[in-house]
């Protein structure tokens, strides 16, 4: 197998078509494009694998500097080279380069690694992402439409989107119990058999919450709330978990399967939110792995990527059991994916069948939306 001779990292600014905001800050809007860095990694037989991280300080701590000087500094003389499948060695090594602080370390950096990776391998051996890891359970992936506005907005958002052939609703809620309650109302108001699954995304704390639990008690409609405390906060998520009547989720709390260990060990759980970009696809398999065994249900998310990323996710959530639609919203609110090869009817999302991603990155783009970095 050829070795892997060349590798370049692109900082990308991508322009979004409407307003995602969340409790701790903007994931984009027109006029605030989203910060993406694509990986690419090329053989010396000139076979090319793409990754995709998409980094955003308003979530978590990596900035699109940090992860590209990350992977140019840092990962790029561990890859030059290595075999392709050398997959658990290049990501032992990292983690050698780039030691884990708790559970993790420069995940999204290492995540991008992860996806060019399989990408590589899978169009060396002319088989799908999806076949290296075991084969898919499903040929399309169900997704959640992402609910993120104002009391005003979301209901006609929703109804949108309903009319587009979701079923499934991820509302962002802010951190006021009122208004959230009020956000929440607004949606059901416009579609009555909604099924929403709340995201936080750590606004509270366990005590203003449980002010929210109370408003919310009787609302048949939501089937999760997802990490309603800060990300550190296991204890709170235990005391919520046995408060509510609704799953409590971890997200922010979640990155490996050493963080699910310990949030089942302490009983602060019912259900987990997995993303490719901050687990990469080998570590998400472990997560996923160790939450079969626990009887800890399993969601899917990601992080508002362009294609590379949208892809690599679909193929992995197409061979786990995936308990509702998942939140890949990339195709809601960006103005252009980057590849061709996609094929989306409504919510579903078609799970490619050709070698790695399955799909065509246009490098023309790539060259469009390319930024220059002060670093």
């Amino acid at each position: 197998m050829s070795i892997i001779s060349e590798v370049e990292v692109y900082p990308l600014n991508i322009p979004f078509i409407r307003t995602f905001k969340i409790s701790r800050g903007y994931i984009g809007a027109p006029g605030k494009p989203g910060e993406h860095v694509y990986l690419k990694i090329v053989t010396k037989d000139g076979e090319v694998g793409w990754g995709e991280a998409r980094p955003n300080p308003s979530w978590m701590y990596e900035t699109i500097e940090s992860v590209y000087t990350t992977l140019k500094k840092y990962v790029t003389p561990i890859l030059i080279g290595k075999s392709p499948s050398d997959i658990n060695k290049i990501l032992m090594e990292m983690d050698q380069k780039l030691t884990p602080v708790v559970s993790s370390g420069q995940p999204f950096a290492k995540s991008a690694v992860d996806i060019a990776l399989h990408d590589l391998l899978g169009k060396i051996l002319g088989v799908p992402i999806h076949t290296l890891i075991g084969g898919k359970l499903t040929d399309y992936v169900e997704m959640s439409a992402l609910i993120s506005g104002t009391v005003d907005t979301v209901g006609d958002y929703a109804k949108e989107m309903k009319d587009r052939g979701y079923r499934f609703f991820k509302l962002k809620i802010m951190g006021d119990p009122e208004i959230d309650f009020q956000l929440i109302n607004a949606l059901i108001e416009k579609v009555p058999d909604a099924k929403i699954w709340l995201d936080a995304n750590q606004a509270y704390n366990s005590y203003t919450f449980s002010l929210l639990l109370r408003k919310i008690n009787d609302i048949d409609n939501i089937v999760v709330i997802e990490q309603p405390v800060p990300t550190y906060d296991f204890l709170g998520l235990k005391r919520l978990r046995e408060k509510s009547r609704f799953p409590i989720a971890a997200d922010e709390s979640l990155f490996s399967h050493h963080d699910l260990l310990k949030l089942v060990w302490m009983d602060a759980i019912d259900m987990l939110v997995l993303k490719i970009a901050k687990s990469g696809i080998k570590t998400s398999h472990k997560i996923y792995s160790l939450a079969e065994a626990t009887g800890i249900a399993c969601m899917g998310s990601g992080m508002t990527e362009s294609g590379v990323g949208l892809l690599a996710s679909t193929h992995v959530f197409s061979t786990m059991n995936i308990v509702a639609p998942v939140d890949t919203n990339g195709p809601q609110f960006l103005k252009d994916l980057l590849i061709s090869g996609l094929e989306i009817n409504g919510a579903m999302i078609k799970v490619p069948d050709k070698p790695g991603l399955g799909i065509k990155v246009k490098e023309d783009k790539v060259e469009e939306y390319k930024v220059t970095l002060n670093v």
